[in-house]
């Protein structure tokens, strides 16, 4: 049997039906002689312990393997002891809780062919409910937190299609050279489900190499939908900052300065992205004599950052009582704006429209808001931290930033 040219490992624990939906779209949307799969199955005590087997022979013959192991070991283990047994010339790392489209493999392709420095490539990844973007590429804010660039905004949109310089890409589908992954050490496995695609990144970018998102390539992803994913956040953090420091800086700012927006903060630190004052002002001032709703909704698409469109949206939608649809306009607008006033009004609409559980979360993040502000001192040193290595770093609009954020509260940037 000839050897394939992609071998895609799939690390599985439990939610057959994901995986069973991630395989099928393989099957359905990729040249049968190009791939070999190769599904790591963590353990798992639901229908994919006896299903895996015999449903993806049925779909890949004998370009399947299954490697089954007695305990969950973690995505890192599965996905290195899946890389092991690969023979593809390429490495497609891919969550279970991925579906693939139609042509999704050639533009990856094709990016390595055209730029030779490419180390990894991944998809633009999109939710498969609204179709808007989950990842097109992992930005740093001022503080180093990191954040999926562009999220939500609709797939179509200019920011998102274009070529970007990128410290990190998601490793819930990523294709890179098997020879690259084996000797940058596959992935570390001190990491328990987080971080270990960000050190990958930063070995590959150590190389020399450079990272991209190919947005001609379309991938639906569900999103961290394994139980517990989030609970190592804070050792991963840790083990990260020890393992790569100075492999990350801040350039949130500077894809939002290129694309013609501009970042803001929340009183409680967070960063954030706005239209520039002047553009925000222009559109309102172009619909709000004469407002049509779905000539406003029409903008939002091309214009995601207009804040003062979701407001006027609402209450035309509010006055209607079609609350239903304002709190799933609302949840956009919090997702864009996390302001306590946004996350108020997307409380009130979520009730009013009688979704009880949206309600109750954005009363949680309303509490948790709070609690952050009861005590304004650890936020103040660390803005003026960030002063100070805004000022050492030579970085003018992250100093701005924050030197405004404590001229607004009455305080100076200095001690």
């Amino acid at each position: 049997m000839k050897a394939p040219l992609v071998s895609i490992i799939i690390p599985v624990w439990n939610l057959w039906e994901l995986t069973c939906a991630c395989l099928d779209s393989i099957r359905a949307h990729t040249p049968g002689n190009a791939v070999e799969v190769i599904v790591v199955d963590n353990g798992s005590d639901d229908t994919t312990a006896t299903a895996l087997a015999p449903t993806g022979e049925g779909l890949f013959g004998a370009r399947f393997r299954r490697i089954r192991l007695e305990t969950n070991r973690g995505f890192a283990v599965a996905c290195n002891l899946g890389a092991a047994k690969a023979q593809g010339t390429y490495l497609l790392l891919l969550n279970n809780d991925t579906v693939l489209s139609p042509g999704w493999l050639p533009p990856l392709l094709r990016e390595f062919d055209d730029e030779p420095r490419t180390g990894a490539a991944g998809p633009l990844l999109v939710y498969p409910d609204s179709g808007r973007v989950q990842h097109c590429g992992i930005a740093f804010a001022p503080t180093l937190q990191t954040e999926h660039l562009y999220a939500n905004f609709p797939a179509t949109h200019p920011a998102v299609r274009a070529r970007r310089t990128l410290q990190a890409i998601t490793g819930a589908a990523m294709l890179l050279p098997t020879a690259l992954f084996r000797q940058c050490g596959g992935f570390h496995e001190g990491y328990k489900n987080g971080c270990e695609d960000l050190e990958l990144c930063c070995r590959i970018r150590e190389q020399g190499l450079r990272l991209a998102v190919v947005p001609e390539s379309l991938v639906a992803h569900h999103e961290s939908r394994t139980p517990g994913r989030k609970e190592h956040d804070a050792a991963n953090a840790t083990l990260l900052n020890r393992r790569c420091s100075g492999c990350f800086g801040p350039d949130l700012h500077r894809h939002a300065l290129r694309d013609g927006f501009a970042i803001a903060l929340t009183p409680w630190l967070d960063t954030y992205l706005t239209l520039p004052p002047g553009r925000e002002a222009a559109l309102t001032r172009e619909h709000i004599t004469d407002f049509d709703p779905g000539r406003c909704w029409e903008t939002l698409q091309g214009e995601p950052l207009w804040h003062g469109g979701y407001e006027m949206l609402c209450s035309i939608l509010d006055e209607a009582g079609r609350h239903a649809e304002s709190a799933g306009v609302r949840l956009l607008q919090a997702g864009f704006f996390p302001t306590l006033p946004g996350f108020r009004q997307l409380a009130r609409s979520a009730a009013l429209s009688g979704n009880d559980e949206l309600a109750r979360q954005a009363a949680e993040k309303m509490q948790h808001i709070g609690g952050i502000l009861e005590d304004p001192e650890p936020l103040v040193t660390r803005a003026r931290g960030l002063v100070r290595w805004a000022r050492r770093a030579g970085e003018p609009a992250v100093e701005a930033l924050y030197t405004g954020w404590l001229t607004d509260i009455g305080l100076s940037a200095d001690d």
